[in-house]
């Protein structure tokens, strides 16, 4: 088993970031000391702040979010006529509007 130096290390702090992975399921598949890996980490981390650069990292991962559009509106029937409002209109709204039309 041979030694590895800071550049290798800086490697694999990179995959482990971006194999969304934890540590300790990369090292399991790396055959490497979670402990050992969390130290040279930081060690890496540390030598990255002295520079005032950060690091860019490209996200891979996406995630979808599906929204069901409603149609339902929200209509309120008053003496004078009807005032239909979108099912997002706020509570605040509804309620000033309540108490516009008390007046």
């Amino acid at each position: 088993m041979s030694r590895k130096t800071l550049a290798d290390w800086k490697i694999l702090v990179d995959r482990q970031a971006t194999s969304g992975l934890s540590v300790v399921q990369f090292c399991q598949q790396q055959s490497l000391n979670p402990k050992y890996f969390y130290s040279r980490k930081s060690l890496i981390k540390k030598s990255k702040a002295d520079t005032g650069f950060v690091q860019a990292q490209i996200i891979t991962k996406q995630t979808s979010r599906l929204a069901i559009a409603h149609n339902a509106s929200i209509i309120l029937n008053t003496s004078v006529g009807e005032l239909s409002l979108p099912n997002e209109t706020s509570a605040q709204f509804i309620a000033d509007i309540l108490n516009g039309l008390a007046l």
